[in-house]
């Protein structure tokens, strides 16, 4: 997967990344480029069907590198984070992960978990 530049978006004042998969490396890299100046929401959507089990140690630890990075975007440029989240098939969501999975945001309630309503 070719990684997302955001560097010449310098005028964008929302981001959406719809992840359908577990893996959230490449949301953490695209956030990384971020130059824009008047970002002030991102909004994280996993998937609704995404399996427990493939809630790896490795995918693990980039939810928790992406919680840092979002740790850091609200404390140095007021940037406020979002996961939106469906119900699912099983019987877990992931709601009930993202505690864990963004542990410091969750923690120090920086974050905003809302359900999405079709």
């Amino acid at each position: 997967m070719t990684p997302l530049n955001l560097t010449k978006a310098t005028k964008i004042k929302r981001l959406v990344f719809r992840c359908t998969w577990p893996n959230v490396q490449w949301v953490t890299t695209a956030l990384q480029t971020v130059e824009s100046k008047n970002l002030h929401r991102i909004t994280v959507r996993p998937d609704a069907n995404t399996p427990v089990y493939t809630f790896t140690e490795q995918v693990r630890q980039q939810w928790q590198d992406l919680d840092h990075l979002l740790v850091q975007f609200r404390t140095s440029n007021s940037i406020h984070s979002k996961i939106v989240y469906e119900t699912g098939d099983s019987r877990k969501d992931i709601r009930d992960h993202v505690p864990s999975l963004l542990l410091v945001l969750t923690r120090r309630g920086l974050i905003d978990l809302v359900k999405y309503d079709h």
